[in-house]
């Protein structure tokens, strides 16, 4: 995934911000963590519900999902389940508040699970990481 401008107008290549959606159906906490995930390289989306994000997902290129696996009607996991259908390299970060089995670890190298409450230097971590792999 080429992240800079285009060369050719005689600029130097900027590198365009870091695409992260986020997906947590508590408000205080998808509040308090987008707030975590900010940073100068990187847009975030926040929202509520699996299904608003499949649509924001869609209609937008994203260089990271991060869910959490209890939603409302559709779960995170089958949020990234149906990502990995249409883009099946997307990184996908699952949060959980309980550590969860290796069993996303068979999904794919570009899918990775984190125990929440998780501090900044964490997920910053995770982030690089994936984002680093993707390449």
């Amino acid at each position: 995934m080429d992240r800079s401008n285009d060369p050719r107008d005689g600029s130097a290549a900027v590198p365009s911000p870091l695409r992260i959606l986020y997906v947590e159906d508590n408000d205080v906490v998808r509040e308090i963590t987008a707030e975590l995930l900010i940073h100068d390289q990187r847009h975030i989306v926040a929202l509520g519900t699996a299904e608003e994000a499949l649509h924001e997902f869609a209609e937008h290129e994203f260089d990271v999902v991060i869910t959490d696996v209890s939603l409302p009607a559709m779960s995170g996991l089958d949020l990234a389940r149906k990502i990995l259908t249409i883009e099946p390299k997307a990184p996908i970060i699952i949060a959980s508040g309980y550590v969860m089995d290796l069993s996303v670890s068979t999904w794919g190298p570009n899918v990775r699970s984190i125990v929440k409450p998780f501090e900044g230097a964490e997920i910053d971590a995770l982030i690089e990481e994936l984002c680093t792999a993707q390449g």
